[in-house]
């Protein structure tokens, strides 16, 4: 199993690992969709049995001091959870994904997994506003970094089945596996690739199919047969776009402030959290758990205006500010609630205004779902996918593209609000932002453009032995010492040519113990100092340790030990700058 295991790391270390790759994608979506049903099973099995002949979001059929006890106790409950986890383990959520991909190589902690497993679902059980896909994005990054370490493979593959898992638990969540591959692209990996792309298709594909096996074949969201009726229509529709860009940045607004002046004790975030959604949930329980229940019937146009105003406000600022202290729930739920209601206001307004041209309000209502989503992601091509699967109709396409494209500006331009996730990940001083160089090197392994033609030697060593080992006409000679650690590389050639100078080589012997040895490290000769790293290390860390300990190559080890028995190649720092030249060239 062991040596295996080791060629399949081999093997997906070379250009031609695809078909690997993309075998290793469906498994991981096929974990992921498993992983996502557990947990939507967690939220929605209790809440049908604490509601029975209803629906499991049909929190409005509580009492009114169980809408406010609810969200109180299950905060609490979240609290003294994540007392037991420690401070790093209780960050969570999209921005932790963003964090661990962009500098941490994709290696996701199980603590973390744990803490937003559980802290989701109590959060929605519970009937705080919040969202299952955040969470499930979440669980989803990390099923696959969790299955990638667990192999052992290459930093930037555990990367891409980081993105797998994104994309399968996204499909399986609203069952749109299109979307789910353009969301880990877009807003995950922030970038496109053809090696990477078909794993994470093969795997958003998977998530799909799994979903239906278990809930069918129907969409998030009951939605009805909707289309543009007039051309006249496109004043509203540019209303529409600046009225999501501006609930976007006041959304983002929102939860950026509120996360900045948050109470640094977990307690106190996580009281202020049960007492507003408690307080709020008296009022207007629409806001309380997911709310696709009221999505729906902004969709199909059965509610009124005054209701679609109340609950669209209300969830912005709950959420906002439920996100803000803290809470481990969802983001792009709550986006997608607000987004119809505020849209189906202004398919109501068109309606008042020119009742013999407007759509009807479900109409305009889908369209702010995916506006509001992109404004608040700066994803217009996720959303944009979104929807498409959703409706299963190419006509609303033209339309919204207009209206999702004038709400990114409104919110980046107007506004100035970035993206959400990266503006929270930002409160902590780091960034998603990566060069163009960089992006690169992070998706090529060490061992793939290593020099693999080496031999080990002792730093002392016999004429015989070099003979020996220079027979196989190796490039480098990695040498190492009696404890079998790596002391540097040198020129193969450099040596052989010492030994066939008899008059020169007699000058480098030394008696040890009776026999004459040659020191390698003193000979005259191509030599160079030399760190140690992974084969799961890509060119960008390897760049980093090189800087680091001011060496100009490494050797690439095999297993957790660095030593002279598990040395697969050495990496030179002239050889990545060469391979980033010819691959901008080649491009």
């Amino acid at each position: 199993m062991a040596s295996l295991l080791r060629q399949l790391r081999l093997q997906l270390a070379q250009s031609d690992a695809l078909p690997l790759l993309a075998l290793l994608g469906a498994f991981a979506g096929l974990l992921t969709s498993g992983t996502i049903l557990l947990f939507r099973m967690a939220i929605e099995v209790p809440l049908d049995s604490a509601l029975p002949g209803q629906h499991h979001e049909y929190f409005e059929s509580l009492p009114a001091w169980l809408r406010f006890t609810l969200p109180m106790a299950g905060a609490i409950l979240t609290a003294l959870i994540f007392l037991a986890f420690s401070q790093q383990s209780r960050v969570v959520g999209i921005s932790h994904v963003l964090e661990r991909i962009k500098h941490h190589q994709g290696y996701m902690p199980a603590s973390n997994f744990l803490a937003q497993f559980f802290g989701g679902i109590i959060s929605a059980i519970s009937g705080q506003s919040t969202g299952r896909e955040g969470p499930a994005v979440h669980l989803g990054a990390a099923t696959g970094s969790i299955m990638g370490r667990k192999f052992e493979l290459p930093s930037h593959h555990v990367q891409l089945l980081l993105a797998c898992g994104v994309a399968a638990a996204i499909s399986a969540s609203f069952n749109t596996p299109i979307a789910g591959v353009i969301f880990a692209m877009e807003v995950i990996v922030m970038g496109y690739s053809f090696i990477s792309l078909i794993p994470v298709i093969l795997a958003s594909v998977t998530g799909a199919l799994l979903t239906r096996a278990v809930y069918g074949s129907e969409p998030a969201f009951s939605v009805p047969q909707i289309h543009l009726h007039s051309l006249l229509e496109f004043p509203f529709l540019m209303l529409e776009g600046l009225l999501m860009g501006a609930l976007a940045a006041l959304f983002i607004w929102v939860c950026v402030n509120v996360a900045q002046k948050a109470p640094k004790s977990l307690f106190k975030r996580f009281f202020i959290i049960g007492l507003l959604n408690g307080l709020l949930a008296l009022a207007i329980p629409q806001i309380m758990g997911i709310g696709y229940d009221t999505v729906n019937l902004a969709l199909i146009g059965q509610l009124p205006w005054i209701a679609l105003f109340i609950f669209a406000l209300a969830k912005l600022l709950i959420t906002s500010l439920n996100l803000g202290l803290g809470q481990p729930g969802g983001a792009i739920g709550p986006m997608l609630f607000i987004g119809a209601c505020a849209g189906g206001l202004v398919g109501e307004l068109g309606a008042w205004l020119a009742p013999e041209h407007a759509s009807n309000s479900g109409f305009y209502a889908m369209l702010g779902m995916a506006a509001m989503m992109s404004a608040c992601l700066q994803a217009p091509l996720t959303a944009l996918m979104t929807l498409l699967e959703l409706t299963n109709n190419s006509e609303i396409l033209l339309p919204a593209m207009l209206v999702v494209v004038v709400a990114n500006l409104t919110a980046s331009e107007v506004f100035k609000q970035k993206a959400l996730f990266p503006r929270l990940l930002q409160l902590r001083g780091l960034t998603v932002d990566t060069s163009p160089v960089e992006q690169m090197l992070r998706q090529h392994s060490v061992l793939s453009i290593s020099d693999k033609d080496v031999k080990i030697v002792s730093k002392f060593s016999s004429v015989d032995e070099l003979q020996l080992i220079l027979k196989g006409n190796p490039k480098w000679l990695v040498i190492f010492d009696n404890s079998k650690t790596v002391l540097a590389i040198i020129s193969a050639s450099d040596v052989a040519n010492l030994l066939l100078d008899e008059e020169q080589l007699h000058n480098w012997l030394e008696e040890h113990e009776g026999v004459m040895l040659m020191n390698l490290l003193a000979i005259p000769a191509q030599r160079e100092t030399c760190g140690s790293i992974s084969m799961q290390a890509n060119l960008q860390e390897a760049l980093d340790l090189m800087a680091k300990l001011q060496v100009e190559c490494l050797s690439i080890h095999s297993g957790k030990n660095a030593n002279a028995s598990s040395v697969m190649g050495i990496i030179k720092h002239d050889k990545i700058h060469n391979h980033y030249r010819y691959q901008q060239t080649s491009s």
